[in-house]
């Protein structure tokens, strides 16, 4: 019996989905002006619209699930289109990959999709401790986390547990 109603009920629900019309377009559109980019790279996002709703489109960006950009255009109301330039890369861009830009007006009803390749970095810096300046003259580099770190971090450590053990019996916790 349970069976029977699961089938009425799905009839009944495929009566009342509503298809789009044959020939019928989308309610959005959206296109880049290229299929790839990289890092720094100006993209223009367009479209256009079938109805004029008044209010701005949402213009999202993802590498995955994760969103890179956030973006509003409005809509011309003479030519019912849209346009946006956005910069490709920035510290939300991680990998290179097919990334998403997912557009919605007004609705879920009302959205649209397209993919691009993002390249990453145009130039690859080989690694070494030295930088170039715009003279030409080699300036040295900075060590972030190399080993003049490492050596400092061992002996603040080595220090701190050398005071410990010295001066340890004169500092109690009651």
């Amino acid at each position: 019996m349970q069976i029977r109603s699961l089938v009425l009920l799905l009839v009944i629900g495929a009566m009342f989905t509503s298809y789009p019309a044959f020939g019928q377009t989308s309610p959005i559109t959206v296109q880049t002006d290229k299929s790839s980019y990289a890092d720094g790279d100006t993209m223009i996002i367009s479209g256009k619209v079938t109805d004029q709703l008044n209010i701005p489109i949402s213009i999202v960006i993802k590498n995955g699930q994760t969103p890179v950009y956030i973006a509003q255009a409005d809509v011309d109301p003479s030519t019912y289109s849209y346009s946006v330039q956005a910069v490709a890369g920035g510290n939300l861009w991680k990998s290179a990959g097919t990334y998403e830009i997912d557009v919605t007006y007004g609705g879920p009803d009302k959205t649209a999709k397209t993919t691009f390749q993002y390249t990453g970095t145009t130039q690859t810096i080989p690694p070494t401790n030295n930088a170039t300046s715009s003279q030409g003259q080699t300036v040295p580099a900075i060590p972030e986390f190399g080993p003049l770190a490492a050596m400092i971090f061992a002996i603040s450590i080595m220090a701190t547990l050398i005071f410990y053990v010295k001066a340890g019996h004169s500092f109690r916790i009651q």
